[in-house]
């Protein structure tokens, strides 16, 4: 099939480090990404006052780090109001103090001490000390809490707080990239939950009423240890429907929304609107190795081939992404020479002969986004030109997610921004007994040079060691790179401070450093 005929069919169905820890520390508005000079030079004097209207694009169930629903991307625009992390994802996939003043290693990486800013404290007024994180740290890793971050807090043998403002982590393995575990829900240091269910942070922004799953108001924090945040509330209104989302801030109900939908990228400018973006989020397939047909290899490679990424990413994303070239992505401090696949019909073909499997078909569980809707019906087509019959099965997210942590599915849609920070995400998506193995991957070359990469702090022979894992891994086709997708947010003409996300892997920002200038 030629490339016009898939924008025909995706058409017709859319009727989607370095580490730095030591002697360095990030300044006050590293979490959003741009500094108080870019945002004047760019919008003019900062404006102070006025409400902030944030539309949200899932709902939450608790203000509480513990909750992975409050730390993921989109919805890390409401975490920095309340909560200050102790490390940043920086450009470039760089990691940076925040909370912290360093984050230093010992000779093997297998210890690590924290050393913390002095002064800060909570918005009750307690103290955000040593105790605190270790307080915070040992809440997050208690199996009642469910908070996906207790992986991450179970490679920590030993934690203590050693003075006011220093704890020493003891690891049970060697990683390298140890503090990157604590940019997100690790890293948002917090009392336990009130009656409430709103665990105390020290961020900028204190709650003031909410109503869980719908919105929540919050006012500004006057006695934040940083630079106080301009507006004087933000008001967050839940809005899941990405077209209703868009036309709220183009109506004034919104002044700032979260889209990862690149027809509204297209559109925003027309519209007389301002975007914040940045290469956010992975577009994948994942295989169920543990099932056949595709726990052979063959039958996963020749899919590989058949998938032509150009032709997804101009159809799918409308030229606003980046094709990927594997598990280490394009803004990764470990970037390398290129070793994808190119698309090669005639291999795919042979290949399925070869495994006897000529006429393969499986089905192909999606979500009901149209973007989804659209990637699965191109990947359809390319398979199709194979012989290769796929079968699209629409679910809801819930139902989704449930298929890929159980393992029911033969090959699924997995839209992921763990791709952001390479350390964890080889880690966890592709050693052996990594709780986010989803595809039940398992091969000893990938694992030891995986391993080899953690405990390694040197970044040269880190990224050596990670690259080497990445060659396995894309031989071995566990998973298809499709595209780096445009993430971010939209915003009115009014809004000013917006940064600049370009580089980041994590689309990180705190509406403390945003203003209203109507």
């Amino acid at each position: 099939m030629k490339r016009h005929k898939y924008v025909l069919a995706a058409t017709t169905c859319a009727l989607a480090v370095t580490l730095t820890a030591g002697a360095c520390t990030a300044s006050d508005d590293a979490v959003s990404g741009g500094g108080p000079a870019k945002a004047a030079a760019a919008d003019g004097p900062a404006v102070d006052g006025g409400t902030l209207k944030v539309g949200l694009d899932r709902p939450f169930t608790k203000l509480d780090p513990a909750d992975g629903t409050l730390t993921s991307m989109p919805m890390m625009v409401l975490a920095n109001a309340l909560y200050d992390p102790l490390m940043v994802n920086g450009d470039n996939g760089v990691v940076q103090p925040y909370l912290a003043k360093s984050f230093t290693p010992n000779s093997d990486a297998t210890g690590w001490t924290l050393q913390l800013r002095e002064g800060v404290k909570f918005s009750d007024g307690k103290p955000l000390d040593a105790q605190a994180v270790v307080d915070h740290v040992k809440r997050l890793a208690k199996p009642e809490n469910k908070c996906s971050c207790a992986a991450d807090a179970a490679t920590i043998g030993a934690l203590k707080a050693n003075g006011p403002t220093t704890v020493d982590f003891t690891l049970k393995a060697p990683n390298a990239a140890f503090p990157g575990l604590f940019t997100r829900s690790l890293g948002y240091i917090s009392e336990t939950p009130n009656a409430e269910g709103a665990a105390v942070g020290s961020g900028p922004y204190t709650v003031e009423s909410v109503q869980p799953g719908v919105s929540v108001t919050v006012a500004r924090n006057p006695a934040y240890w940083g630079a106080k945040g301009h507006a004087d509330k933000i008001v967050y209104q839940v809005l899941p429907d990405s077209d209703s989302r868009y036309q709220s801030l183009r109506s004034g109900d919104a002044d700032l929304i979260w889209t990862e939908t690149p027809a509204q990228f297209k559109q925003a400018a027309g519209d007389g609107l301002r975007t914040a973006t940045g290469p956010g989020s992975t577009s994948t397939v994942l295989f169920n190795t543990k099932a056949a047909p595709f726990d052979d290899p063959r039958v996963r490679q020749a899919l590989q081939y058949a998938v032509d990424r150009e032709a997804v990413e101009k159809v799918v994303f409308l030229g606003q992404g980046t094709v990927s070239d594997g598990p280490i992505g394009s803004r990764s401090p470990y970037r390398a020479a290129k070793t994808y696949p190119a698309h090669d019909p005639a291999k795919a073909r042979a290949l399925l002969a070869e495994a006897g499997h000529p006429d393969l078909s499986f089905d192909y569980l999606v979500d009901n986004r149209p973007e989804a809707q659209q990637r699965a019906t191109v990947l359809q087509q390319m398979f199709a030109e194979v012989g290769v019959k796929m079968t699209i099965k629409p679910m809801d997210a819930a139902s989704l997610g449930t298929a890929m942590f159980q393992r029911k599915f033969q090959v699924m849609d997995f839209v992921t921004s763990m791709f952001g920070d390479t350390d964890s995400a080889l880690n966890s998506l592709y050693t052996t007994n990594s709780p986010y193995n989803f595809t039940g991957y398992s091969k000893p070359a990938a694992d030891k040079a995986i391993a080899a990469g953690r405990a390694e702090l040197d970044a040269a022979k880190r990224g050596a060691a990670y690259n080497e894992a990445a060659k396995v891994i894309i031989a071995d086709a566990p998973m298809l790179f499709l595209a780096e997708n445009p993430a971010g947010f939209l915003a009115s003409a009014e809004v000013g401070g917006l940064p600049d996300l370009s580089r980041r892997t994590v689309v990180n920002v705190s509406p403390a450093g945003l203003w209203v200038k109507k």
